[in-house]
């Protein structure tokens, strides 16, 4: 699929606009069903969240930085799609010391109670990393392994497609494994524990992300998350690190609930 794409920087250009196209799309017919919700209404597939911060970071980069992150999902019946955008920016002395954004898109099809088929295509570019850009797709099966009324456990696996390039160098296009897991705990009514796991495997580079964040709530609408991200990849520049993380304290806005 990208080998056809001439341009240097195409494939990831069109991933990325796919991604953020279906998240704009998701975004405004999310913003019809608020409209539309009524009391006595049936309950909006939607659901939805906004968030924005202060960020501190170490590896390739060590600065305070600004972060957002947009969270969009529909489910109905046995589907479930989500799309998440995150960015981090920061800028000294009127250049920029941090510039990562990253976006995804996660598709999945209930066969039963417990067992699900998914489709996941994902973009990043972090120009302190060593690498231009990072696109993949992949598919495969899931299984929830843990469901309660206070959270989940969920881990899915399968084969995939990647593209990436380092700065200078040619882009590589590989085969890849991609195992995730993702884990919910509710401790109370207001307060709640996130973590996801995302590996990534190919001939050239393991890339591989865990996020943490506890997250408690203020209003209805209004919380307050800390998160830490560790991103690691093995294929790096001379002298570039292999491990990245970044801390940050958010404000959260839920929408379309």
């Amino acid at each position: 699929m990208f080998a056809s794409i001439s341009a240097p920087f195409s494939s990831r250009t069109l991933l990325f606009s796919l991604l953020l196209g279906l998240g704009a799309s998701f975004a405004s017919a999310a913003g019809v069903e608020a409209v539309g919700g009524q009391a006595g209404a049936p309950v909006s597939p939607w659901k939805g969240s906004a968030e924005f911060g202060l960020s501190s970071a170490t590896g390739n980069t060590s600065a305070r930085s600004m972060n957002g992150q947009l969270k969009l999902s529909y489910q109905l019946d046995e589907w479930k799609h989500t799309f998440r955008a995150s960015t981090v920016q920061s800028r000294e002395n009127g250049k920029s010391t941090v510039n990562r954004s990253a976006a995804e898109m996660n598709s999945r099809y209930s066969i039963n109670d417990r067992t699900y088929a998914f489709g996941n295509g994902r973009v990043m570019r972090d120009t302190f990393s060593g690498y231009d850009y990072q696109a993949s797709l992949a598919g495969g099966l899931g299984y929830t392994f843990w469901k309660a009324e206070e959270g989940e456990l969920s881990v899915e696996a399968g084969p995939g497609y990647r593209r990436s390039k380092m700065k200078n160098l040619p882009a590589e296009d590989n085969a890849i494994g991609l195992l995730k897991e993702d884990f919910s705990y509710r401790f109370s009514a207001t307060t709640q524990f996130e973590q996801s796991l995302s590996v990534l495997s190919g001939k050239e580079n393991t890339e591989a992300e865990l996020q943490a964040g506890l997250r408690v709530n203020m209003t209805d609408t209004l919380a307050m998350k800390l998160s830490h991200t560790v991103q690691y990849n093995s294929d790096v520049l001379p002298g570039k690190k292999n491990t990245d993380t970044f801390t940050a304290v958010n404000l959260v806005y839920d929408f379309a609930k």
